[in-house]
């Protein structure tokens, strides 16, 4: 499809799946030393919703664009 219809199905099908791909995104991490590792990996974190941050506490993550560790909970 052409003209303006055509660019509205492309971005809500963009949408649509940029969205599917941030669902089940969420990573086991630990807190160790003050940031949050997955694997090999360690990264700040900045946000925390009700939950504990003490050292080896156990949470979910989601990792922003920028790099920063978001802790969705324990």
């Amino acid at each position: 499809m052409n003209g303006v219809q055509g660019l509205m199905d492309a971005l809500r099908k963009s949408v649509k799946d940029t969205r599917e791909r941030q669902e089940g995104k969420a990573q086991r991490g630990v807190i160790q030393g003050g940031r949050v590792r997955i694997g090999a990996r360690s990264y700040p974190f900045k946000a925390v919703v009700d939950c504990s941050t003490e050292e080896g506490s156990l949470v979910w993550v989601q990792i922003s664009k920028g790099g920063t560790a978001i802790i969705l909970g324990a």
